[in-house]
């Protein structure tokens, strides 16, 4: 379940936003992903807008961070990741993700690092399911460090039905307990960062990116997901509103709603 790793706010932060140039949803690479490059900006622009990054300059530096849309060739990161992340009881599970990465990818981000294998990330559980980024460095591998992953609902709040999905999924006959193309609400089931990171901003820049995406796309009127009490002040940071406790079990329950509104004022600027 979404859980922020990354609230700590860092001195002598770079402002980074998300190059328009480079999100062109129809230039797929040779691996089938669309991309686009987080570069640093000239001008610095406050967290209240999702156009815009901070982050610590060392994790430039450092991991050469991109993000890049999911697919189910990425399942065993993403598990990976997950695992790593959550404890047992609140982890998305492979089934779950493969049906995910599957029928909506395009509703799932990933924020990788690309490094040989002295780089930064070598030791961390993802890297051993990583793979390199092109054939022209094959001594370098893409790592995933961060991921959003989610799906459609009618719902206007994450329910224990949207985290379904239908034991026959894969027959296509089953309607219920299931992503929604029709529905008007984006639920992220997960928001996950390497605990090595921690505190690194990793979890900001990716879902800063995701909701770009999204507010661009024209495909949603609202991003819900739920979180505990303690993360409640992150997310508003990020701009979701608190509206209320959910109702949701999954994980023992006690969550709450959090709600992100898609304006029109966003909507293909």
């Amino acid at each position: 379940m979404p859980r922020a790793l990354f609230s700590r706010d860092f001195k002598d932060e770079a402002q980074l936003t998300a190059s328009p140039e480079d999100q062109n949803s129809d230039a797929n690479g040779q691996d089938g992903y669309n991309e686009f490059t987080i570069y640093r900006g000239d001008e610095g622009v406050g967290l209240g807008s999702s156009r815009n990054l901070r982050i610590d300059n060392k994790v430039l530096s450092d991991l050469h961070p991109y993000v890049q849309t999911l697919s189910v060739s990425n399942l065993d990161s993403c598990v990976a990741l997950e695992n790593a992340t959550f404890p047992e009881k609140e982890r998305c599970s492979r089934e779950k993700f493969i049906y995910r990465l599957t029928t909506c990818p395009e509703l799932s981000l990933g924020l990788f690092s690309t490094t040989g294998p002295d780089g930064p990330v070598a030791a961390l559980p993802t890297y051993a399911h990583s793979r390199p980024p092109d054939s022209a460095s094959p001594t370098k591998k893409s790592t995933l460090v961060a991921q959003v992953i989610a799906t459609k609902c009618v719902s206007m709040t994450v329910t224990d039905e949207s985290m379904e999905y239908p034991a026959d999924w894969r027959n296509g006959t089953s309607l219920s307990e299931r992503h929604q193309e029709n529905g008007r609400t984006i639920a992220v089931h997960s928001l996950a960062a390497l605990p090595e990171f921690k505190g690194r901003g990793l979890g900001k820049i990716i879902m800063k990116s995701y909701l770009q995406r999204m507010e661009t796309s024209g495909i949603a009127d609202r991003i819900a997901l739920l979180a505990h009490d303690h993360l409640i002040p992150y997310y508003e940071a990020l701009g979701f509103v608190n509206i209320g406790k959910s109702n949701v079990q999954f994980g023992g329950g006690e969550w709450v709603n959090m709600s992100y509104t898609i304006t029109e004022s966003t909507l293909g600027s």
